[in-house]
């Protein structure tokens, strides 16, 4: 037995108390009042009689003081809240962790998801243990996460409210030590659990044939042509699948492929036709179970040329270069007889800058002297190339190790993104806000122009500066819009639902809407 509102050893001194008082009360003795009599002849036969009887008065005198003691005992041990393991069940703690994962929402035979039967394999195991045992619920989206509590009927209505989340899962942190932990799940996206964690599966094979990648690529023999990457994998049975793909503008593209067991279809479709904007890619098959990789999107960029404004004195290399490029549109000017435009996409300045920053981004060369640019502090002579940043989107597949450069500019980096140096000196230097990049060296003061990367580096840049923007790329999952009083809409023009959280919109995205 055990007490819920005593420790052992105050219950047994509120039980050596209880019985104390008890057999003392019993104890005391009354003081009879005395009394005259004329005679003890009377009395002789009453006294005669109570001696006969003593056996018996003690023996009820004892049993009197058990009873009592007994049901005294009964009711101070009551407030102490005792508890019997063989009539109430063992008093214990139960963690439950349901996979959230998106597989979970996979239709099972009998027309229920594996999410219905985990819910149901979770209310079950509330039916297990006595009226004291604690239940907590985990998830594996990092969403749920309860308190321990005895409150079944709590715990039913929590399980009821939670469903499965299009995000990243991940087992969450339990201690094994202090209570029984149940995992339910049917085994797909958590493979590995610690080893006192008792596993539920509710895992049943069924027919899916799902959309693996999905993207769009430029062309590169075909200036702003565009093509989309497809691939689809059958988990199930051999069928038939249809392949849609649906533009904005109306546009389809639809093909019905012979899927074998395992096998990945994959193909490239021409998106020429096709206007700009999300362009979604769907499959359909015969008793699908699992809808929710049957539809993915991508985002055809606009396509139309880069309008570039170059503003220089003349730099034979630097227009011929950008002339050359098949996705720019170029308008050359002199620094006197510049104007900002609004019919601009991108400035390149050569030695010259402006005494306030465009609206749009800017290429510049050299370090002209400009209030918004970082002021030249003397000039290296021969500096050599020792680190670039082949991360960052302007250095890609641009190879400048062997760039030879006579002079350079000294200039203050901080705020800036360094991402071409030599040791300690910034050659290549890139702003967020306001987007530009900036050569601390001219072109006529190295063989930059001359490098088979020089086309390549003002094509990342160019596509840096507008066409890498266009959309942003994101899973299925709370997903974080940087813009502010943005609305967002799928590409049926409908306005998604949104919720704000520390400032920013969000929109929880349970599958792909576009």
């Amino acid at each position: 037995m055990t007490f819920l509102a005593l420790t052992a050893a105050q219950a047994g001194l509120l039980a050596a108390t209880t019985v104390a008082i008890i057999i003392g009360l019993y104890l005391l003795k009354l003081r009879h009042r005395r009394v005259l009599i004329s005679s003890s002849i009377l009395w002789r036969r009453v006294l005669d009689e109570r001696q006969s009887h003593s056996l018996w008065e003690k023996l009820r005198r004892i049993i009197s003081i058990v009873i009592a003691a007994t049901i005294a005992l009964l009711i101070a041990l009551s407030l102490a809240r005792p508890e019997i393991e063989s009539l109430t069940g063992k008093n214990e703690r139960i963690v439950i962790v349901l996979d959230t994962s998106p597989t979970m929402n996979t239709n099972t035979s009998d027309g229920k998801t594996r999410w219905q039967h985990a819910a149901e394999r979770a209310k079950s195991l509330l039916d297990s243990g006595g009226p004291t045992t604690e239940f907590r619920v985990l998830d594996t989206a990092e969403v749920t996460a309860s308190a321990f509590t005895t409150d079944r009927n709590e715990v039913r209505k929590l399980i009821d409210t939670m469903s499965s989340k299009s995000a990243e899962p991940h087992f969450p942190r339990v201690d094994g030590r202090a209570a029984q932990v149940y995992f339910i799940s049917d085994g797909v996206a958590i493979h590995s659990t610690p080893s006192f964690v008792k596993r539920i599966s509710v895992f049943e094979p069924a027919n899916n044939v799902g959309i693996t990648a999905f993207e769009i690529r430029s062309v590169p023999s075909t200036p702003l042509g565009y093509e989309a990457y497809l691939e689809i994998q059958n988990f199930g049975q051999p069928t038939e699948a249809g392949l849609t793909l649906s533009g904005p503008g109306g546009q389809r593209i639809i093909k019905t492929v012979r899927l074998e067991t395992e096998q990945t279809y994959k193909d490239v479709f021409d998106l020429s036709q096709f206007a700009e904007g999300g362009i979604r890619a769907t499959v359909q098959a015969k008793d699908d179970a699992f809808p929710m990789d049957d539809v993915a999107f991508a985002y055809l960029p606009i396509k139309r040329k880069t309008r570039t404004l170059l503003v220089t004195k003349g730099n034979r290399y630097l227009e011929t270069a950008l002339k050359l490029d098949n996705y720019v549109e170029l308008s050359v000017t002199e620094p006197a007889s510049y104007r900002e435009s609004p019919n601009i996409d991108t400035y390149i300045f050569d030695k010259f800058a402006p005494n306030a920053p465009p609206a749009r981004p800017a290429l510049i060369f050299g370090t002209p002297s400009a209030p918004w640019l970082k002021p030249a502090a003397g000039e290296i002579q021969k500096p050599e190339i020792t680190t670039w940043s082949e991360d960052h989107p302007i250095m890609q597949y641009v190879s400048v190790h062997d760039v030879a450069i006579e002079r350079a500019a000294r200039i203050d980096a901080d705020n800036l993104t360094v991402v071409a140096a030599s040791k300690q000196t910034p050659l290549i230097v890139v702003s967020e806000k306001p987007k530009w990049v900036m050569l601390t060296f001219s072109l006529e003061a190295s063989d930059f122009a001359f490098h088979v990367g020089f086309p390549v580096f003002i094509e990342n840049v160019l596509a840096w500066f507008n066409r890498d923007q266009l959309a942003l790329k994101r899973s299925p999952g709370i997903v974080d819009v940087p813009l502010a009083n943005a609305q967002v809409q799928t590409i049926d023009g409908k306005t998604a639902r949104q919720d704000h959280f520390s400032g920013q919109r969000t929109r929880p995205v349970r599958r792909p809407s576009g």
